[in-house]
Parts: C-alpha cells; structure tokens; sequence
C-alpha cells in the first residue's frame, strides 16, 4: 500500500496521538455534608435568616397572621431541605448557586479546570483535587463548624 506524503503525515500524527500520554485534568471535589452544615452555620445564610426574622417581627406588629404563617412554613421547609441535604436526599442547588462567586476564586487557587459536587468515576487521566478546606475558608466556618465538619468524614 502506497501513501502520499500528506496521507503519511496525517497517518503518523493520528498513530503518535494515540501513544502519547493522556493530559491530566484537574477537577475539585468537595465533601458535600460538610459544605452543607458550613452553609447553614455561615454568615452568608445568617444575613438571610436575619432578614426572614425582621420580616416575622414586622408581620407579627402588624398581626398579619398569613405573612406569619407564609414565613413561619419557609422556615420550616428550610429547616427541612437543610435535613434532607446533609442525607443526601435533597439537591444542593440554594447552596450551589450561593457559592458561585466563590468558584472561580476557589479554582485559580486549587488550580483546577471545574469544580463537581459529584464525580463517581474518572479514568486515570483526571486528579481529583478535594477543595472543602477552601470552601469551608470562603463560607468562613468557624472553629465549631470545623469540629462538626471532622465528624461528619
């Protein structure tokens, strides 16, 4: 079988490209429980919380019973997403989207390519960098939060 020359190149670059090592990709993984507990015990959800108390302290002044009662059942289906949450039971998607200005941050820093919440398989050609300890940082967890999170692994 003859080649032409371009047919020869392409054939050599296509048989190289198959015998050269695969590029390592970065990816940060986090610890989803303990991002869970650091969320709900940070100050980013204390402004929300704190806001969602003054609204109950106005409606209850005002005796609007259903500002109280809409307010008292978003507590309530908080508190219940939080639960389900830290099971595993619920999508992370409040905590997700608070944590977006964080991520650019936080990949630069751990110089990965993307941050996953799950990756239950990678080949050999991805490292799995875990980046819990700089969320934790940016959620500003303190000591306590720390101690909870050491349990949780």
């Amino acid at each position: 079988m003859k080649l032409t020359n371009l047919a020869a190149v392409g054939f050599i670059a296509t048989l190289a490209a198959a015998q050269a090592p695969a590029q390592t990709v970065r990816v940060g993984t986090f610890h989803k429980p303990s991002i869970v507990v650091a969320f709900y015990r940070s100050p980013l959800w204390a402004v929300t919380l704190k806001a969602k108390t003054a609204e109950m302290a106005l409606a209850k002044a005002a005796n609007d019973t259903k500002k109280v009662q809409e307010l008292d059942a978003w507590g309530n289906a908080q508190q219940e997403m939080a639960h389900q949450q830290l099971a595993g039971q619920a999508p992370l998607t409040n905590i997700l989207e608070a944590l977006a200005p964080a991520w650019p941050e936080i990949a630069k820093k751990a110089r990965v390519s993307m941050i996953v919440a799950d990756l239950p398989y990678a080949d050999s050609s991805v490292e799995k960098v875990d980046v819990t300890e700089m969320l934790l940082d940016w959620l500003k967890a303190d000591e306590r939060t720390r101690t909870i999170v050491r349990g949780l692994k």
